[in-house]
């Protein structure tokens, strides 16, 4: 199949504003969760989501609604957020163990919890996800999501960036570094409950970390660095896409080894670059 053919199908269409919509938009917050050494916070949240989509289930099954899933696992990715911020701010725990059992108490939670509603055969599409599943609500959705983070970027940029690479002097300009840290926790944690079925809680991660860890190779100053990795989260979904619907391969996975391939290549450019100095 040509790839102008891909547009005669309207999933296919939707997959591809979908991409577009969420991979700049994970890739900008990428940029803060890199310098932050937030990633493996986005991948717990990921995972956490599949306990607020079986908490959504039972709590449907027991009133009688029909809401949708989405918001449950907004809602429950956001209370995750705000406690792990919390315990990182009042317990001595460092923010990995706070991660790391948050990580897999919410996994173990919402496996049991899947497992009692006897809904076995729903984990695959949540821990993989299904980009061609996207429909005009979703992209609403998404569309939502990507207008608030631009605003909050547009915003806070200068103050995030100054609470991210110095605090104190953030706090003697009067910029509260630990009110931008929930807010943006809850912007990841919106992206996550948003993109949930972009990738699946398994993947989804590495459209967050990884074109913001290719562009930080790749480039020699902050500007660089987001410019970079916004054009990588433009491009790597349609191409993951295209390869995907060409080839007959899953399209998730398709995306990530698109991710992969630029890291590799950044890597690559900046291992030869001393090399090349050297020789002229």
């Amino acid at each position: 199949m040509h790839f102008i053919e891909l547009f005669r199908y309207d999933f296919i269409r939707y997959a591809l504003v979908s991409g577009l919509l969420l991979g700049p938009t994970c890739a900008l917050l990428g940029v803060f969760v890199n310098l932050r050494g937030m990633a493996f916070f986005s991948d717990a949240l990921a995972h956490s989501a599949l306990t607020g989509v079986a908490l959504g289930f039972m709590i449907d099954a027991w009133t009688g609604w029909k809401i949708d899933p989405t918001i449950y696992v907004l809602i429950f990715s956001c209370l995750i957020a705000l406690g792990m911020g919390w315990l990182s701010q009042r317990t001595p725990l460092s923010r990995d163990t706070i991660t790391a059992f948050t990580f897999t108490g919410s996994v173990a939670l919402g496996v049991i919890l899947i497992s009692l509603l006897g809904k076995h055969r729903m984990l695959e599409g949540l821990l993989f996800g299904s980009i061609y599943a996207n429909g005009p609500a979703d992209i609403v959705h998404q569309a939502i999501l990507a207008a608030a983070v631009l605003v909050f970027f547009l915003t806070q940029l200068r103050p995030l960036t100054l609470a991210t690479l110095d605090p104190e002097l953030a706090r003697s300009r009067d910029i509260r570094p630990a009110l931008l840290h929930y807010a943006f926790s809850l912007l990841v944690a919106a992206t996550v409950a948003v993109g949930l079925k972009m990738l699946g809680a398994l993947l989804l991660s590495a459209l967050i970390v990884m074109p913001a860890a290719a562009a930080r190779i790749a480039s020699s100053s902050f500007r660089n660095l987001i410019l970079v990795a916004l054009l990588l989260g433009i491009a790597a979904p349609p191409v993951g896409i295209a390869a995907s619907a060409t080839l007959n391969l899953p399209t998730g996975p398709c995306i990530v080894l698109v991710h992969v391939a630029a890291l590799a290549v950044c890597q690559l450019i900046h291992l030869i670059r001393p090399l090349r100095s050297l020789t002229t």
